[in-house]
């Protein structure tokens, strides 16, 4: 039966909720409901109804196993590059430390001897991976399942710090106690390995967590705790990369083919002896062909060439890569170590935006990792916490030579400006820009320079400072200097 419809019924609206309107039209004496899922649909077209292929599309969760993370991670140079490279940023420059000279050095020792460094690089790693986590040891002799007391903690209470990978560090039950200290954190960790289990407390664990996960219809368990592995956000990005760089990789062969046609080969390819004959001319006319240039048939045969042509093929290539970098959020310049394209490019910006956003990421999500650590880190180095030792983040953008030559000579010419205008005394001044220069370390040594320097001169004599007792005076004017050195101390 057929159904005519006109024009004005044609389409299906939403109310204000975003919710379809049902709708009706007549068929003659019969009523046609109609319903749609679209805000808006159009029977004439097929848009947003049934025969629309945008409906037919849907979102699936495809979780990738461990074995599989880690396959990706193990065989791909690209997926590697995807899960290292934000963590190796993160911590290559590490943290200046605000301090005297020798707490900075005794909290640098510190951290070089449990190598700190490299394990909070692996725990970035493995959290990215899925979920990673560093185990701190300490030399009380408390059981590991207590809370961890900080106060008793003195010199070198810190004994190591372990990395484990979330597979080997399962999370108990999370702790939804909203008067907890330790709300939405597990309750307990069990640490598996050689035959054994450990429980650990909470605060002995200091958890790097991947991807966060919203929750939205799934239980709060493992996977909401520890969040998704960046594996499985780029896998299809990185998949596709590969398979058009390995189908390019697999043309290369087929670059040029040379085609021979000869009469009756089919009828006579039986033969063995026809074969190595046929093997044997085929060789004769390749062997002519690269020795002398010139390739000779006999007179039924017939000889062509086809040869593929690559254009376009490596500018395909280039766009899924830099899918991949875009799904990474790493910029390609970054990711592939490659020049950045275009006329006047210099891939400046992405870089600056790149590590911008690795700042953010060091702010936000690794200081108040590090802020535990460093509880227990800092009385370990110095035997106690005191609250004017602090650290900041060392920049990770690094000015070339010419770059730092050109800021060098921009404050000295405003320095001159300064010492000419007068405003500021030459003391304060002179104490300013020294203080400059070494905050800036242009000057290797300078602040030990100036110490020394400082102390050789020692503290001028008030004596030696009296105009009076200058040796070149007579003795009347040395009288009269004195008369009035009195007089006005007398005022």
């Amino acid at each position: 039966m057929g159904l005519a419809i006109p024009s004005a019924a044609m389409s299906t609206l939403v109310d204000a909720r975003g919710n379809p309107i049902r709708s009706t039209v007549q068929d003659g004496g019969n009523v046609v409901r109609l319903r749609t899922s679209d805000g808006l649909a159009n029977l004439m077209t097929g848009a947003g109804t049934s025969v629309d292929k945008r409906k037919q599309a849907f979102w699936a969760q495809a979780f990738m196993d461990p074995s599989q993370i880690e396959a990706a991670y193990r065989t791909s140079w690209l997926m590697r590059k995807v899960v290292d490279l934000p963590p190796k940023d993160m911590v290559r420059e590490w943290r200046d430390w605000q301090a005297d000279s020798s707490d900075i050095e005794a909290i640098e020792a510190e951290e070089k001897r449990l190598d700190l460094i490299g394990k909070v690089k692996q725990a970035l790693i493995f959290g990215r991976l899925g979920g990673g986590a560093l185990i701190l040891g300490v030399k009380q002799g408390a059981d590991p399942r207590e809370p961890l007391s900080i106060d008793g903690l003195g010199k070198g209470a810190l004994r190591y710090l372990h990395v484990a990978h979330r597979w080997n560090l399962s999370a108990g039950p999370l702790d939804m106690d909203p008067a907890s200290d330790w709300f939405g954190q597990p309750q307990h960790y069990t640490l598996s390995g050689q035959g054994r289990q450990v429980t650990l407390h909470p605060s002995r664990v200091i958890p790097f967590k991947g991807l966060p996960v919203p929750g939205l219809t799934s239980g709060r368990d493992q996977d909401w705790f520890w969040g998704d592995s960046i594996v499985q956000v780029v896998d299809d990005a990185v998949k596709d990369a590969a398979a058009a760089s390995h189908g390019f990789a697999s043309l290369i062969d087929e670059a040029k083919v040379d085609i021979i046609k000869i009469p009756d080969m089919m009828a006579s390819i039986a033969s063995s002896e026809y074969e190595q004959k046929l093997l044997r001319r085929l060789d004769l006319a390749q062997q002519g062909k690269s020795n002398h240039r010139a390739l000779v048939l006999d007179g039924a045969e017939e000889w062509d060439t086809r040869q593929i042509t690559w254009a376009g093929i490596p500018d395909i290539i280039k766009t899924y890569l830099a899918i991949v970098a875009g799904a990474a959020d790493i910029p390609a310049t970054r990711l592939l170590g490659k020049a950045p394209d275009g006329m006047n490019a210099t891939g400046g910006g992405d870089l600056q935006n790149y590590y911008d956003m690795i700042a953010a990421n060091q702010r936000l999500d690794l200081a108040p990792l590090l802020e535990r650590l460093d509880d227990v880190l800092i009385r370990s180095a110095l035997g106690s916490r005191p609250a004017d030792v602090y650290y900041e983040f060392a920049p990770l953008w690094q000015m070339s030579e010419t770059d730092r030559a050109t800021v060098m000579k921009t404050k000295a010419d405003a320095i001159q400006v300064y010492v000419a205008s007068g405003l500021i005394p030459d003391q304060a001044l002179g104490k300013a820009v020294q203080n400059m220069l070494v905050e800036d370390a242009v000057l290797p040594g300078l602040e030990a320079a100036l110490a020394e320097a400082e102390a050789a001169l020692g503290t001028p004599d008030p004596g030696a400072m009296d105009p009076a007792n200058d040796p070149n005076l007579t003795a009347a004017e040395r009288a009269a200097l004195q008369s009035a050195g009195g007089q006005n101390g007398g005022a």
